[in-house]
């Protein structure tokens, strides 16, 4: 699957998901030492598989944007969302939750 990233759009009456993760970990399951687990299964991430142009259309709905997986940390990490080295490390796989703040004022 290559360059290839699998999202999915939840949305509730508490708002919008976005779901991102590296096509190639989809349904896979990642540990870290202390016993943390990742799961990239495909009722959260979804079956959509795009690039990244498919997934940037979702940004700006989105009020939490979930990303796993290298190449996806680093798309939200070009757009200035996520600080270098800011993500969780599942398995050797980088992990970020980005919300969206609204100043009321």
């Amino acid at each position: 699957m290559g360059s290839k990233l699998v999202y999915n759009i939840i949305r509730s009456e508490s708002g919008t998901v976005l779901a991102v993760a590296d096509a190639e970990l989809l349904n896979r399951r990642f540990t870290r030492e202390d016993g943390a687990v990742l799961e990239v299964n495909e009722e959260f991430f979804g079956d959509k598989v795009g690039d990244e142009n498919d997934v940037l259309r979702h940004f700006d709905e989105a009020d939490m944007i979930v990303l796993v997986g290298k190449r996806s940390v680093e798309l939200a990490a070009r757009l200035g969302l996520v600080a270098p080295g800011s993500e969780i490390v599942v398995g050797g796989v980088p992990y970020v939750q980005i919300f969206k703040s609204l100043m009321l004022g």
